[in-house]
């Protein structure tokens, strides 16, 4: 009976690591995805304001 128990418990921690390793990743995505957005925009910023000065 031990036995099964070790073993369910280290399913459900197996789970539960997954999950938290994919919801830090999901949450990196976003952030980066965000960011990836500003600097874009920032970008053109620049681009135009370096085209209005010829």
């Amino acid at each position: 009976m031990k036995k099964y128990l070790v073993l369910a418990f280290l399913v459900i921690v197996g789970l539960v690591i997954a999950y938290l390793t994919f919801i830090i990743a999901a949450i990196k995505i976003v952030i980066g995805s965000i960011l990836l957005g500003v600097a874009a925009i920032a970008l053109l910023a620049v681009w135009i304001m370096w085209k209005i000065d010829d």
